[in-house]
């Protein structure tokens, strides 16, 4: 999946953010598109709708998946980053239950970042 193919895969499964994704420059920008549904993600998390969070981190895993290699830098350098901001907008419990619904490979990815030295 290229950068063109994973924003058209964010603008069918989130309706809600279909007309960011479309626009340009986001369109065509595997970080821009992935920037969109990090800050939808948050704007659901600070709203605790846990469900919408938890189906942004399905697509996430998705587009990681079946990314090229530019969609997975994508993803864990803007979407996995963003999990730091995540757990400081919920409580601890909220942050407890995204762990428990997160996909294994985000998990994964956020657990190495956190690890790395000098980050």
């Amino acid at each position: 999946m290229n950068q063109y193919e994973a924003a058209a895969q964010i603008a069918d499964e989130i309706p809600e953010i279909q007309k960011e994704i479309v626009c340009a420059p986001v369109f065509g920008s595997a970080y821009l598109s992935v920037k969109v549904l990090a800050n939808y993600t948050a704007r659901m998390l600070q709203q605790h709708q846990l469900r919408q969070v938890q189906r942004c981190m399905t697509l996430a895993e998705k587009i990681y998946n079946r990314g090229n290699q530019l969609m997975k830098t994508a993803i864990e350098n803007v979407f996995i980053f963003s999990f730091s901001s995540f757990r400081m907008s919920c409580s601890r419990q909220e942050w407890l239950e995204i762990q428990r619904v997160m996909p294994a490979v985000l998990f994964s990815l956020y657990i190495q970042q956190v690890l790395k030295p000098g980050v």
